[in-house]
């Protein structure tokens, strides 16, 4: 038979990746995580909730971006305060679409300590297409619903259009969908089995993306809620949902995200995944490299404030300073204001625009550009500090390699305590403590101590 997608393929879905080609970027993968997560335990209540916020707006603005949608920013932002219960305002209009993907994320990261399920799925449908009824009723979308007819991803427009992609009949999904599930949650850390090979977080994660989208299983919001279900597989691994938006470089790389994806699933259909894999490691690298430097800016962030805490502002300035930060380094932070861009914000006079900028660079919040007259611009004086973060524990970095070992040993301690015997999931840790111990005896004299407390002392090293 002619294959023409991997889904006709006599194999599927039995997927398969050279694992040899991907230990580098997983050790590295592993190195930044724990770090981060040790740095972000260290956060103020106040900026851990902002970075939570921050990237979980990030995440929603590019998934929606990757599906060639454009969201309100500002209400994306409201709408994940108020579901964190951290915002009781109401919103000023009609956002579905911006309310939809935010409360998605939210139940997405609500649930990552929970198996997956066809009720679970669903119900992340509902929430991105809720208030979408005229849309969904347009385009014969069943929200919440398996299809059960065909779906097909068309490329062009007009009569150039030509479908690149056909999922499999509708008669299929469910039991296509049941399979999917039962192995994500049979290879998931959550119910560590001996029996059972482990799987990277990351690799996980991609082979989840790749089964899900080339089944499609509803007419529409796949590829989000594919990237959703990506994200949950990547927390499972951790204790707490971590600060990354996977999204972000998946967008900044969107031409190479299709490629990929083609090149697996129609263009050269097989159950082979190794070059899409690696390619997908690589993507929830650079997305906790993002992170970190999201977390550095809202630290800066504070600093500035906190630099500034007595300084007198009136209503005016004090929000256009909050604009400057709110869009994060590439929005006026790169680019600065002008007074008619200041007028715009505030709606006040040019005098009063004047008076103000004037006012707010004698107090040192902003600076004026070297050139004059109309082209003038005005951009924010960061405090100058010292990196707050390094993700990579190298050379005398012992504070944040310290930090990286004390939360896998709280780990293995927690370990030990519920389960009493050795098991898949302590062995994982202990692998990631040796690793960043690096021979140091010290450290691997208090894991000892640790392991010493099992009666059972045939624990695989």
């Amino acid at each position: 038979m002619y294959l023409k997608y991997n889904w006709q393929h006599p194999d599927w879905p039995n997927f398969t990746y050279q694992s040899d080609r991907l230990s580098k970027a997983i050790n590295e993968y592993i190195q930044i995580s724990s770090n981060l997560q040790g740095q972000v335990s260290q956060l103020e209540q106040n900026n851990k909730s902002e970075a939570y916020i921050y990237l979980m707006v990030e995440e929603a603005i590019n998934t929606s971006k990757i599906e060639g949608e454009n969201l309100n920013r500002e209400e994306v932002r409201s709408s994940v305060a108020r579901y964190l219960d951290l915002d009781l305002s109401q919103p000023k209009g009609i956002f579905h679409k911006e309310n939809g993907i935010a409360s998605l994320l939210i139940d997405v990261r609500s649930n990552f300590a929970n198996n997956l399920s066809k009720e679970m799925i669903c119900d992340w449908h509902k929430l991105l297409l809720t208030g979408q009824e005229e849309y969904c009723g347009k385009r014969d979308i069943k929200v919440g619903e398996y299809r059960d007819g065909s779906v097909d991803i068309v490329s062009g427009h007009g009569d150039y259009e030509e479908v690149v992609f056909e999922g499999p009949p509708g008669e299929i999904v469910e039991a296509e969908m049941a399979a999917f599930v039962e192995w994500y949650n049979t290879t998931s850390p959550l119910n560590a089995d001996e029996d059972v090979v482990y799987i990277p977080g990351p690799v996980r994660s991609a082979v989840a993306h790749m089964w899900f989208t080339s089944i499609h299983p509803f007419n529409d919001g796949n590829g989000r809620i594919a990237r959703a279900i990506s994200e949950h597989a990547l927390f499972q691994d951790f204790d707490i949902p971590p600060l990354f938006s996977i999204s972000t470089p998946i967008n900044e790389n969107r031409d190479g995200y299709y490629k990929k994806l083609a090149e697996s699933s129609r263009i050269n259909p097989s159950v082979d995944l190794s070059e899409w894999v690696k390619w997908f490691v690589e993507i929830t690298k650079q997305a906790q490299v993002d992170s970190k430097n999201k977390i550095d800016f809202i630290l800066k962030k504070s600093i500035f404030w906190d630099h500034h805490k007595n300084t007198d502002l009136n209503k005016r300035q004090h929000k256009v300073v909050n604009k400057f930060f709110e869009f994060g380094e590439s929005g006026l932070i790169k680019n600065g204001i002008n007074s008619e861009r200041y007028q715009n914000m505030t709606g006040c006079s040019p005098a009063t625009a004047t008076r103000d900028l004037k006012d707010m660079v004698g107090k040192g919040i902003i600076a004026p550009s070297v050139s004059g007259g109309r082209s003038m611009r005005y951009y924010i004086k960061l405090i100058d500090s010292k990196p707050v973060f390094n993700i990579f524990p190298r050379g005398n970095d012992k504070k944040m390699l310290e930090i990286s070992l004390k939360k896998i040993s709280d780990d293995i301690q927690r370990n030990i305590d519920f389960f009493q015997v050795p098991n898949a999931k302590l062995n994982k840790l202990v692998s990631k403590y040796k690793e960043f111990a690096d021979s140091d005896e010290t450290h691997l004299e208090r894991l000892n101590e640790q392991l010493a407390q099992l009666d059972d002392g045939n624990l695989t090293p």
